[in-house]
């Protein structure tokens, strides 16, 4: 059984490349994760409402679609290793800013910042991981990749349900893990400097979403949900009385179920239908809201929907981004990378926007039946999608 296992992931093929990569993203994770699970409990504590901390939330996501426009141009005139530390760096002096002025103004504006800095990070590093990979491969390195970056995003909100979010030593483990990434980046320089961009298209073009609209819609609903989830769970959790601490073990289990499962998912969308595994991911994101709520009070079933949440959060990116990798030429990459995750993230300004303002009037049944109404939106579009394409075709034959 593990020849067969090791068989079907069969690493070997995965450019050396990806590892280094992995490292960069692993960093990232951790960084980002307990960041922001620190602060979404931190301005819950202090009184902010759940349309707050959405908006909050959305300034970030709305500096991360704004990047989308003009990374490929700056990552045309600079090379990785720069646009990576230029982003780190940056990301660092934000939280700092965060922390001595904690006001929603300087918040969000702190965020949009951040945001900003870490399109151009994510983008670099998802254009790196295509740009590497072939048709055949694509899939288990961008499953290796992102899950680095998933099991540091674990890791984060388990250092919340270690120690906490009160005093000060969350506040200096923030800064320590957002500037313990500029000695890792320089760590692995040399390898990051070898990864050859060749020359890309640098103008946005939206005819790629007229190509592949299901990837589209699927990347826009993913979006909303790891948003949603991501700033809103531990303000739903506090409304149930659970502890930050309970919230952050919570956090790190479900998107440790995302980690452990996708270089199985990678390996997966290199051999089956990539869009039947999009519509099945999408039926996962109406399971966990549904268990999540009609089973609150019954731990394994609170363990089990984050955990249906972390593999269909983070599967969902996998394959939507391997699935447009061998739709684009290799000189597309770049720029169908950048409109790949400026769609994402328009789904991630909008999530927490549309859902903290549905639990401010509904409370918690808001953030449940917003996030099922969406993603049961997508599917029905997926649905008359494919109807419409298979009857074309065969209508066009006739």
């Amino acid at each position: 059984m593990l020849l067969s296992i090791k068989n079907y992931l069969d690493f070997k093929s995965i450019n050396p490349s990806i590892k280094y990569l992995s490292i960069s993203s692993f960093f990232t994770g951790i960084a980002i994760g307990y960041f922001f699970t620190v602060l979404v409990i931190v301005q819950k504590l202090n009184g902010y409402s759940e349309g707050v901390i959405g908006l909050i939330s959305a300034s970030f996501s709305l500096g991360l679609m704004i990047a989308g426009f003009f990374v490929s141009k700056i990552l045309a005139n600079i090379r990785i290793y720069k646009m990576l530390l230029l982003s780190v760096s940056i990301q660092t002096i934000c939280v700092l800013l965060i922390f001595i002025y904690f006001t929603p103004i300087n918040l969000a504006l702190c965020s949009f910042l951040m945001g900003i800095m870490g399109g151009m990070n994510w983008m670099t590093m998802d254009t790196w991981a295509n740009i590497v990979s072939n048709d055949k491969n694509r899939g288990k390195s961008l499953g290796l990749y992102l899950s680095s970056m998933s099991i540091g995003f674990a890791i984060g909100p388990l250092l919340v349900a270690i120690f906490g979010t009160q005093g000060l030593f969350p506040i200096i483990l923030c800064l320590f893990l957002m500037i313990i990434r500029i000695p890792a980046l320089h760590f692995i320089r040399h390898h990051i400097n070898n990864v050859e961009v060749p020359e890309q298209v640098k103008k946005i073009n939206f005819s790629f979403i007229k190509t592949a609209p299901f990837i589209f819609v699927a990347i826009f609903i993913s979006g909303i949900n790891d948003s949603s989830f991501g700033s809103l769970f531990p303000a739903f959790m506090i409304n149930e009385l659970f502890s930050d601490k309970s919230i952050g073990l919570y956090f790190f289990i479900g998107a440790f179920g995302g980690v452990i499962t996708q270089p199985f998912v990678g390996a997966l969308s290199d051999k089956v239908d990539k869009r039947k595994l999009l519509f099945l991911l999408l039926i996962c994101h109406i399971i966990w809201p549904l268990l999540l709520f009609n089973f609150i009070n019954i731990q394994t079933i609170i363990i089990l929907s984050v955990l249906i949440w972390g593999f269909a959060s983070v599967s969902l990116y996998t394959v939507a981004l391997a699935y447009l990798g061998e739709r684009v030429s290799v000189k597309e990459i770049s720029i169908a990378t950048s409109l790949f995750i400026i769609v994402y993230e328009c789904g991630e300004f909008f999530g927490p926007i549309i859902v903290g303002l549905s639990m401010n009037k509904y409370g918690n049944t808001g953030f449940i039946y917003s996030i099922l109404l969406i993603t049961i939106l997508s599917l029905l579009i997926g649905i008359i999608r494919s109807t419409y394409k298979k009857y074309g075709i065969k209508n066009s034959q006739s």
